[in-house]
């Protein structure tokens, strides 16, 4: 998987979408941000890179 800063992804069960910000790979994380952002900013998640890797094999 091509992971990156900026990639837009869904997450499994959700219907919004996100913003990779960063990826830590050693660590087997990801930080996203939910799209559209609104005014005063979108609060960051973290997630693991499994939960991504599933997304993307759905």
């Amino acid at each position: 998987m091509n992971l990156h800063q900026g990639v837009r992804l869904q997450l499994p069960g959700d219907s919004r979408c996100f913003q990779v910000l960063s990826v830590d790979a050693p660590r087997g994380r990801c930080f996203v941000r939910q799209l559209p952002l609104t005014r005063h900013g979108s609060r960051v998640i973290e997630i693991s890179l499994d939960t991504i890797e599933a997304a993307q094999q759905a």
